[in-house]
């Protein structure tokens, strides 16, 4: 039951608000949200995290580490007030997600290939780059040709499972 009323409050804030309503997210615990092999998920305003991992969040709220991951999500935000709304933001999200060819190589592979992400993984150290957010940022990020995209996501996800192994 508490899965459909957590999915009802993420219907709830699709709707119910803009991009441009925010300069900045709120933390929000949920218990099935976001999806487990991932730590938070901006949704609408909101930078979401499970509630499995809420001391491990707190731990880290003064920390590098969570100014980082902060302005990945900060990323996200900027990238959905280019789009206009929160539906066309996420839609075009899951699109660019579905060309990673999800059900062919890994859903993980298929993440990392999200222009979306990739934008964000590049330039979540970069305390400027969210001050002067361009939409061309994210033309940089976009793969057009599908063949570039497979080869680019199997040495991108190389390259970033050894970093985190390094961390």
């Amino acid at each position: 039951m508490l899965f459909f009323k957590e999915l009802w409050i993420l219907i709830k804030l699709l709707i119910s608000s803009k991009p441009e309503d925010f300069d900045s997210l709120e933390l929000l615990e949920m218990k099935y949200f976001p999806f487990s092999s991932y730590k938070y998920m901006t949704w609408c305003g909101k930078m979401i995290y499970r509630s499995s991992i809420k001391d491990r969040i707190l731990a880290e709220l003064e920390t590098d580490k969570f100014k980082i991951d902060e302005s990945h999500e900060i990323i996200h935000l900027c990238q959905a007030k280019v789009k206009g709304s929160w539906i066309k933001y996420y839609l075009s999200y899951f699109w660019e997600w579905l060309k990673g060819a999800p059900m062919i190589s890994p859903s993980e592979s298929a993440y990392y290939t999200i222009p979306y992400e990739m934008e964000a993984y590049a330039n979540e150290g970069d305390s400027e780059y969210i001050k002067n957010y361009t939409r061309a940022g994210l033309n940089k990020y976009i793969i057009k040709n599908t063949k570039k995209r497979s080869v680019f996501t199997g040495t991108l996800l190389t390259l970033m499972l050894n970093i985190r192994d390094k961390a």
